[in-house]
């Protein structure tokens, strides 16, 4: 069962690499769980009553909050996936078994160490940092990025997102002049560039190490810092969520609550960049 679900967010979902692994790596869990607390360990058997079981056991083995609501959603996916192929199935995960979590604030970097990191940063490094810090996407869809997607003439970039979902972002033709002069000929065409996640992820954090104290010196901390920038300057929930491509508005509520503004203006007037 496992086996098709995973094929099913990966081939019909879209979800990426990643996440289906954590998706996967959750139900598994699960399952080994239950077949280690109950006799009759099957999907069609587990009720919401075993699910209240397993959450208590993970907060008592030291499980974060976060995890186990994470934990949560998979095996909840899962039992969509399992009604959705016609099994007769229940889904015995409800909202009340997740586990409250105490509201952070989000990680981000003072705006004058991005633009030092940014100001020192030469070639594929400056590059990145700049497509990051003026158009919050992730490390994954900037690495995703083809020339095609690209609009020189309006600085729009069409972006891939999860759950193979698109979206147009901006950015500056500072930073558009600086991919024309550094993506070579040969590579004008499809993906632009042949790096891993983790390579950009310490190319980044090579790059900010030397100019800020901030907590996190990576990749995703730029994103947090764009969308609290914006909320700052007063964008609404739902314009971040779809300028940074949340699928759930809950997602970005901890940024923001102000009033409307325009997607490309909260993007192109008031990124690091031009503060």
């Amino acid at each position: 069962m496992i086996a098709e679900f995973r094929n099913y967010l990966q081939n019909i979902k879209g979800y990426s690499h990643q996440t289906v692994a954590a998706y996967s790596r959750d139900v598994k869990h699960f399952a080994r769980w239950y077949r280690d607390h109950s006799d009759d360990a099957r999907w069609s058997t587990v009720t919401r009553g075993t699910i209240d079981a397993y959450v208590t056991w993970r907060a008592a083995n030291g499980h974060a909050a976060a995890t186990t609501n994470r934990a949560l959603a998979s095996i909840s996916a899962l039992y969509r996936y399992m009604q959705r192929e016609g099994m007769d199935v229940e889904n015995p995960c409800r909202y009340e078994s997740r586990r409250k979590i105490a509201q952070t604030v989000p990680n981000t970097i003072p705006y004058a160490d991005l633009e030092k990191a940014y100001e020192h940063a030469t070639g594929v490094t400056r590059l990145l940092l700049g497509l990051l810090v003026t158009t919050g996407m992730r490390i994954g869809e900037v690495l995703a990025m083809r020339w095609e997607d690209i609009n020189f003439a309006t600085c729009e970039i069409k972006v891939h997102g999860k759950g193979a979902k698109e979206r147009v972002v901006w950015t500056l033709p500072q930073v558009l002049d600086e991919v024309a002069n550094i993506v070579p000929a040969e590579r004008r065409w499809g993906r632009m560039w042949y790096l891993t996640q983790q390579t950009a992820r310490n190319m980044i954090y090579d790059a900010l190490r030397p100019h800020t104290n901030a907590k996190q010196q990576s990749p995703h901390a730029i994103r947090h810092t764009v969308a609290t920038r914006m909320a700052q300057a007063g964008v609404n929930t739902v314009t971040i969520a779809k300028a940074l491509g949340h699928n759930n508005v809950k997602t970005t509520q901890r940024y923001i609550d102000a009033a409307a503004v325009d997607v490309q203006a909260a993007l192109t007037t008031n990124n690091i960049l031009q503060a």
